[in-house]
């Protein structure tokens, strides 16, 4: 909805090039509540689509259910309809490939841990110590990334931005980072999935 009664917003970030990611249609509207009706997430899934790409003017390539409640449908409707990332789950800190009846789709994992409500809402964290939560996490996959790429994704609402933006100064000090979006990340993971993904694995 916010790309319907928010238009300055997402002019603003399309302004920017950032990325826009569809969350549902609305945020209360959970694709879990059609759990046993696929035909109606699935309509869902396309009325969202749809108006992306009238608002935001080309297809959207990667998607985040809202709350995170998606079911084993999911990820095949959003093959269907031409995406390359689905980023619901929380299971790892590389992408990779989940199979569909429509073909392969990049799971581009989020993480629940270090997101600002679970971090400061639920947990109680100071900012000062959410942010040496967010560097000890970096730091971390940073050293296993030495040896087979990491991700970390940090999910941050707009009024802890002073804390993203010490967070991401500590980062930019680093070599071999990368600030890619989901859509990007898909993209090169599609590239290098032969080599990840081996057949006689």
């Amino acid at each position: 909805m916010i790309l319907v009664e928010r238009r300055r917003i997402i002019d603003a970030v399309k302004e920017r090039g950032w990325e826009l990611v569809p969350h549902n249609w609305a945020q209360n509207d959970l694709l879990t509540y059609y759990a046993h009706d696929p035909d109606r997430e699935s309509a869902v899934i396309r009325r969202t689509l749809d108006k992306y790409q009238e608002v935001v003017g080309r297809p959207a390539k990667a998607w985040l259910s809202s709350a995170l409640r998606s079911t084993p449908y999911t990820p095949a409707f959003l093959k269907e309809f031409g995406l390359i990332a689905y980023c619901d789950y929380l299971n790892d800190d590389q992408p990779y490939l989940i199979d569909t009846v429509h073909g392969p789709i990049v799971c581009v994992p989020y993480s629940n841990d270090i997101n600002d409500f679970n971090m400061f809402a639920r947990g109680g964290l100071s900012t000062r110590d959410g942010i040496d939560m967010l560097k000890l996490c970096f730091d971390e996959l940073y050293r296993e990334g030495a040896v087979t790429g990491r991700i970390m994704n940090v999910g941050l609402h707009p009024h802890r931005i002073a804390a993203l933006r010490e967070f991401i100064e500590y980062v930019r000090g680093k070599t071999k980072v990368w600030f890619p979006t989901r859509e990007q990340i898909a993209t090169w993971y599609l590239a290098q999935a032969p080599e990840h993904i081996r057949g006689d694995a």
